[in-house]
């Protein structure tokens, strides 16, 4: 058994993907360039207004408002807005939908023909035991193209070709049995049979003037079988096939057997698509962010249902922004400008990116629109928006085992967003994972983008010298002390009026001194990675000072406590940085 589905008006469903609110009204579709801007698609809404493919734009506007004024004044009152909506061609849109598609099909079934934008043809062989029989795996496949926001025929036959033509004979779902092929075919218009046998052998013509050969071609056969009183596929059927060839030669006898419902053929099969991207142009220019978020809802939950069905997440998120553009210096600027020379007369094509990483694989619309949503208040574009599009970076689902006995961490998703939010306030690489620096100034670290580290990473087992004896806490600012001296070794230590009470008393044992210096070969310090000083010299020791505690209830006692003490050379100031547990 073989299914096909076939979208009819093709480029309106897929301007109607992205914009639902349209589904309720009458569309029509535009292409070409002016004043050659003529209607190529609309759905029975614009048919019922009276419509037609062909017509141009002028005569779109002019009849969609010419119907009565009653008539008209009525429908506004009901809808708020123009009887009908004209709506121009988005290549985009028609390949984020075919994309859509061919993610549905490849997971229903690896074996897909990627027959047209709009037709696809899948094979069935075996899937009867996954999801039962040949009804139900019709609807099946129907309810999964529509849970993309597409309406699509969907028709199971016996061979390619059958269920190609039903498809695009029949609306809705339908299922032909083996062996009525003919019977239940021989009904539909024979200029079906001659879309799809143009469909099926000349497609892929990319070249116009091979495409409107073509077209001319089938005009000419479709003249023929007219003249000849042929207007279904029965009456073709019934044509002797000897007398068929000799007049219209191989083509005519490849087009009786396409009309019985015989023949059988291999598919050409396609590769599952890699890209996944939704992009939506938009009919006027976006200026606020609250407007944005309703656009980038939308678009990003077509990608998360791509993603489900392909059984996907992502954990790289890239946003481009098609800003309008500004022809002169009095225009308003927008956000990215060619580096170099500004004319006061030049045209600027901006484009605002940005990237999106998250630690772990996600699937959630709703978290990736909070997300991009701080991000874009952190930096907004700065320029009307006229274009959107969204790519996803495809990867597995992240699988998590957790134990029972460990504790409750916060969920990824909702830890993303509060370090998102953290970041906005307090600004970029200013919060995330400390790591420490392969240098010997202490306190030398970067801030490095939070992450998760994979299950499957081998842990291996902590050994004495990964464990470390002692803790060491840092004091941040380091406390200022004075030192008392004897013999070369601090004797006893008292703070400054802003330091630590505790930190004074008697030294009943130090070890040093270490002496670490750095940064003198250098005269111009990054400021990120240097202090104030500029270069550094100091001299550490590590003490044991005996002191007064007076929080205990038995009044005061002596209590002992390790801390480590520095001289900076450079101003012979001591400092204390760190406590031991």
């Amino acid at each position: 058994m073989f299914a096909c589905v076939y979208v009819p008006d093709f480029p309106l469903e897929a301007v109607v993907r992205a914009e639902p609110l349209l589904r309720e009204r009458a569309v029509a579709i535009l292409e070409g360039k002016p004043p050659q801007v003529r209607v190529i698609a609309l759905n029975e809404k614009a048919r019922s207004l009276g419509l037609e493919t062909g017509m141009t734009k002028l005569q779109a506007t002019a009849f969609a408002e010419d119907i009565g004024p009653a008539t008209k004044q009525s429908r506004l009152l009901e809808t708020g807005s123009p009887l009908a909506v004209l709506r121009q061609r988005s290549p985009a849109q028609e390949d984020s939908a075919h994309s859509a598609l061919l993610d549905v099909a490849h997971a229903f079934t690896p074996r897909v023909e990627d027959a047209a934008p709009d037709t696809l043809l899948l094979d069935l062989e075996g899937l009867d035991r996954l999801y039962g029989s040949a009804a139900r795996m019709a609807g099946e496949l129907a309810m999964r193209v529509a849970g993309i926001g597409v309406e699509a025929n969907v028709a199971v036959a016996g061979n390619p070709d059958a269920a190609m033509h039903a498809a695009h004979g029949f609306a809705g779902t339908i299922v032909i049995p083996m062996g009525e092929e003919s019977h239940r075919l021989g009904v539909l218009p024979v200029n079906i049979l001659l879309q799809s046998h143009e469909i099926s052998g000349m497609r892929r013509v990319a070249e116009k003037p091979l495409a409107r050969e073509q077209e001319k071609l089938r005009a000419q056969m479709l003249d023929t079988l007219e003249r000849w009183g042929v207007r279904d596929f029965r009456m073709l059927g019934l044509l002797p096939e000897h007398a068929l060839a000799s007049r219209l030669g191989d083509t005519g006898v490849k087009l009786r057997q396409l009309a019985l419902g015989k023949g059988m053929r291999t598919l050409n099969l396609s590769e599952p698509p890699v890209k996944f991207e939704e992009a939506m142009e938009l009919e006027y220019p976006i200026e606020t962010i609250e407007s944005l978020a309703f656009i980038l809802n939308r678009l990003l939950e077509q990608l998360c249902i791509r993603l489900e069905a392909r059984a996907l997440a992502t954990q790289e998120l890239l946003l481009s922004l098609q800003l309008e553009k500004r022809v002169t210096e009095e225009d308003t600027t927008p956000v990215r400008e060619p580096a170099g020379e500004r004319s006061a007369d030049k045209t600027l094509n901006s484009v605002f990116e940005r990237t999106l990483q998250l630690p772990i694989p996600v699937r959630d619309a709703k978290v990736f629109l909070k997300l991009l949503q701080l991000e874009l208040a952190a930096n907004p574009p700065g320029a009307p928006v006229t274009k959107v599009s969204i790519k996803a970076e495809p990867a597995p689902p992240r699988s998590a085992q957790r134990g029972l006995f460990l504790p409750i961490t916060p969920e990824p998703e909702k830890l993303e967003i509060t370090l998102a939010r953290i970041v906005a306030i307090v600004g970029e690489r200013r919060a995330g994972i400390a790591r420490l620096v392969d240098s010997h100034r202490p306190d030398s670290f970067r801030i490095e983008r939070f992450t998760v580290p994979s299950n499957t990473e081998e842990k291996s087992t902590p050994t004495l010298a990964d464990i470390a004896p002692v803790a060491v806490r840092q004091m941040r600012p380091a406390c200022p002390l004075r030192v008392q001296i004897e013999e070369g070794r601090p004797a006893r230590l008292s703070v400054e009026e802003s330091g630590r009470k505790e930190l004074q008393g008697r030294v009943v044992w130090s070890a040093g001194p270490w002496r670490s210096s750095g940064d003198w070969w250098s005269e111009n310090i990054n400021a990120s990675e240097a202090d104030s000083r500029g270069t550094w010299d100091r001299e550490e020791w590590d003490i044991a000072l005996i002191y007064k505690n007076q929080s205990l209830a038995d009044g005061e006692t002596n209590r002992m406590a390790l801390y480590r003490i520095y001289r900076d050379l450079a101003t012979n100031r001591w400092f204390a940085d760190a406590s031991y547990d």
